[in-house]
Parts: structure tokens; sequence; C-alpha cells
């Protein structure tokens, strides 16, 4: 039979953009039967109870979604967290101190401190490209495997290029991390470095003098290129010595005119420092703030510091 009378009325959403949901159509075959004004008006009445009724139920749906979202968010920060340094080293003559910030609720700066049989302590430290849950990820991948590397190889630059093999290898696209490591010898008083493209870690000695570490051993990224061979940089570390570490955070820092803190400001803080290590990273950080204005952080920030005491 024939269509004899149609209706069709849109759903749309009660805002101002009036976007579609849907469309409501009734038809009849009945020739004495046609519809009326009066139907369309009750029809549209029906179509806006019902816009509205679709639009509920897709914010409950959204909103069960991110609840669900923000355990699993929350779940996956804890994890994170497990995989930083519940304690520092407790080395006679030295002091460590630390600082660290996800962008997100989950980031992938990395720090950590290994102790190794010999009674050398390893610092850590990275930043891998990105951030929230990728980069979350990769760095989760990197604190298992660095600590391997490094119990497991007989040097330190062999246990770098075990690492960037593989990440490289991993499969994880096009995602690099910039990694220093340093091996501090509390009884020769030596600190051995290999930086894999990081930023350079900066010294400062006891008569207040500042100078950058292992620069000029600096290479690629880790994950970039299989079979980078790395080297290092051996550094000799006199009574009043501090060494801090620092992911870009620190340095690209952004005040509310748009300036970033820099390396001249960060020096310029660690200089104007001379109070024990943890006083110097809060100090820092307080100054980071303070330059940024309050604004949340484009990226993740770690810092770490040690030093040897002046006695």
């Amino acid at each position: 039979m024939r269509i004899r009378s149609m209706m069709c009325v849109p759903l749309l959403t009660q805002d101002e953009r009036q976007q579609g949901l849907g469309v409501i159509q009734i038809v009849t075959r009945d020739a004495t039967q046609a519809f009326t004004e009066d139907d369309l008006d009750l029809l549209v009445t029906l179509a806006a109870q019902a816009s509205i009724k679709i639009e509920i139920a897709e914010l409950h749906e959204e909103a069960l979604q991110n609840r669900e979202h923000e355990r699993d968010l929350e779940f996956a920060t804890q994890v994170q967290l497990g995989f930083l340094p519940k304690s520092r080293p407790k080395l006679e003559g030295y002091a460590f101190a630390d600082y660290y910030e996800a962008a997100l609720r989950v980031g992938g700066d990395y720090f950590d401190y290994i102790t190794l049989p010999n009674g050398r302590v390893v610092i850590a430290i990275g930043d891998v490209a990105g951030k929230g849950m990728p980069a979350a990820l990769l760095m989760a991948r990197l604190y298992s495997s660095t600590r391997f590397q490094i119990l497991t190889k007989p040097s330190l630059e062999l246990a770098v290029e075990g690492l960037n093999e593989e990440i490289a290898g991993s499969g994880l696209g096009h995602r690099f991390i910039t990694f220093l490591v340093m091996e501090l010898d509390p009884v020769q008083h030596t600190v051995k470095i290999v930086n894999a493209g990081h930023l350079p870690p900066m010294l400062r000695s006891k008569d207040g003098s500042i100078r950058e570490l292992a620069k000029e051993v600096s290479s690629l990224p880790l994950g970039i290129l299989p079979e980078q061979k790395y080297a290092a940089s051996d550094n000799q570390l006199k009574p009043g010595d501090v060494i801090i570490a620092f992911t870009d955070g620190v340095t690209e820092a952004m005040s509310p005119q748009k300036e970033i803190f820099g390396r001249h400001r960060l020096e310029t803080a660690f200089a104007t420092h001379d109070g024990p290590v943890e006083g110097l990273i809060e100090a820092i950080v307080e100054q980071v703030e303070e330059f940024s204005g309050g604004n949340a952080s484009r990226d993740d920030t770690c810092l770490i510091g040690f030093s040897r005491s002046a006695k």
C-alpha cells in the first residue's frame, strides 16, 4: 500500500548549536487518517522530550566512562610513583636530594638510585619524549631495563649501549629518551658520567664556580640508532662539590610573559644557595614556581642533586 501521509521531525540537542541526534518519522497508509497540524505540533513536543532523554543518557554514559578512566589514571599514577625511589642513598660524606612532578597525572620523566655490590651508587635521570600515558609506559620500561643493564654489564658505557639497543628495538615508533647516568665512587670520590643526549649536569665547586660536566661525551638519545656507541667522562669530586642534574621541565618552565626560565637562571639559583643539597633543590623548585607565576607546567619536571661534604 502507498504511504498516504507522513511526518518527520529532527531530534536536536537543546543548546545553541542544535546538533542532530536523529529523526522521528511517522507514516500512515490509511487515506482517511491524514496527519494534521496538531499532530505535527504534538510530534515536535515529543521529539524535544526525546532529545533531552537522549542527551541525559549520553551524559550519563560519558560520566561512567570518565569515572572508569579516572580510576585507571589513578591506578597508573600509583604504579608510576611505585617506580620512583622510596629512599635516598646513605653514603658517609655524601648527601642526596631530588624532586619529581608530572605535568599530567602520569609522566615520562624518570630518575633512580641503584646501589652496586661494590658500594658505588648509580644515579640515573631520563626524559621520555612526550608526556601522559604513552610516555609513562615507556618510563616504566626504562626503569626495569636500566636496572637490568646496570647490574649485568661490566661498565657504564656498555650498560647504556645495551639499554639503547633494547629501546631502539622495542617497536615503540619514533619515541626516544634523553638519558644521563652517573656512577659515584664514594671511596675514590669520582663520578663517571655517560650522557645520551640529555642536558649536561652542573657542578658547583666550593669556591662557587659552576661548570658543565660530560658535555663533550654527549651522544644520541636512546632509541634512535641501535648500534650507537657511548663514551664516559671521569670527574673528580672535591670536598664541597655539588652536582645537579635535571630535565627540561626546569629550564623550559614558562612565565606569564612567555619567557622561559632558562639555563642562566638555573645557574644563578645554583650559585646563590650554598646550604645543604636538599635545601638547594627546594630553593630551585621554589624559584621555578615563582617564575612561572602559578602556571601549570607544560612538561614533566625532575631535579636531582648530590654533594660531597666540605670537611
